[in-house]
């Protein structure tokens, strides 16, 4: 399994050694994989390796349906299909992510379906789907869909507890969704005494203020000012590194003001359109724009610089 540290074991040969994870919580290189990862997975970008399903079913008349999402990780609907009584499936022509649709109290197969609703009850994610028109009998849905983009962090930590049973409790605030059991996190910033919780672990737990690590070293202490990272590049697969790399070493040289910022830039273009296989033409060009616009943007930094030096040399 790649991870961020992979990357920033790649790039930096290109700066002369020079460290790319040595800010609070391995920053920028954490702020930098996760724009990239972004990027990747947000709307409208649809990948086998990112997609889930739910099935519920319809009541006759009732146009609005809350579901939870058992992982917490709906992002955005790809597909909607409706099977009846008799065994038919029926996909919906529309499936909205930022359109809301009217009450209706006209009863039909629906037409539509949206997103109306994402709404979080304690840590539970629920979803209020609604249809277009009124269900008109009973159907089982089935919604396909994209999932949420996990972060890498920085999470932040105030605390450690003593280890037990080869676990350390950590507290702070954190993401569930962002640190399943066995992902793996870096923990930095724990200073003089204090440092045997600080490395590299697998996540045994995970709440909103709790955070269970294997550190089996782990010492009491409050106060602290300290971080954990996961650094894995999950859900995208190994076989998409050289996209992330090329991209993760382009915003490093930008960084340093260095011109090799464009080449790595399009070749992380060139490794994501080598990949881009059942990618429409308009996802495609999403992320296309998106990337070269940020050679357009030093572009213009390069020049406003020139021309202020320009100016000071009259």
């Amino acid at each position: 399994m790649f991870t961020l540290l992979n990357s920033a074991y790649f790039a930096q040969p290109f700066v002369q050694y020079q460290p790319v994870t040595a800010g609070y919580g391995l920053e920028p290189s954490t702020s930098i994989c996760t724009m990239i990862r972004n990027s990747l997975l947000s709307a409208p970008m649809t990948w086998s390796f990112n997609r889930d399903e739910l099935t519920f079913s319809t009541i006759v008349g009732q146009q609005d349906y809350a579901q939870e999402i058992s992982g917490n990780d709906f992002s955005f609907i790809e597909k909607v299909t409706l099977t009846d009584d008799q065994g038919n499936i029926h996909e919906l022509k529309d499936s909205f992510n930022n359109t809301a649709l009217a009450v209706s109290t006209f009863q039909q197969r629906p037409s539509a379906c949206a997103a109306q609703q994402v709404y979080y009850t304690g840590s539970n994610q629920y979803v209020k789907f609604r249809f277009l028109g009124v269900p008109d009998q009973v159907y089982t849905v089935t919604i396909t869909y994209q999932k949420l983009q996990p972060l890498f962090g920085p999470f932040a930590i105030t605390a450690a507890g003593a280890a037990s049973g080869g676990n350390t409790t950590y507290t702070g605030t954190f993401d569930p969704y962002s640190l399943p059991a066995g992902a793996p996190v870096v923990v930095t910033g724990f200073g003089t005494g204090y440092t045997v919780n600080n490395g590299n672990f697998s996540v045994v737990s995970c709440s909103a203020t709790s955070l269970v690590l294997n550190n089996g070293a782990g010492t009491a202490v409050s106060g602290q000012f300290a971080f954990a990272v996961n650094i894995s590049w999950s859900p995208i697969p190994d076989q998409f590194s050289d996209i992330y790399n090329y991209l993760y070493l382009s915003e490093i040289f930008t960084l340093a003001d260095d011109a090799r910022a464009a080449q790595f830039r399009q070749r992380g273009i060139a490794a994501f359109l080598a990949k881009a296989t059942g990618l429409t033409e308009m996802q495609r060009n999403v992320f296309i724009q998106q990337w070269q616009a940020r050679n357009v943007e030093r572009q213009s930094s390069a020049q406003l610089i020139q021309s202020g030096n320009q100016a000071r040399a009259i």
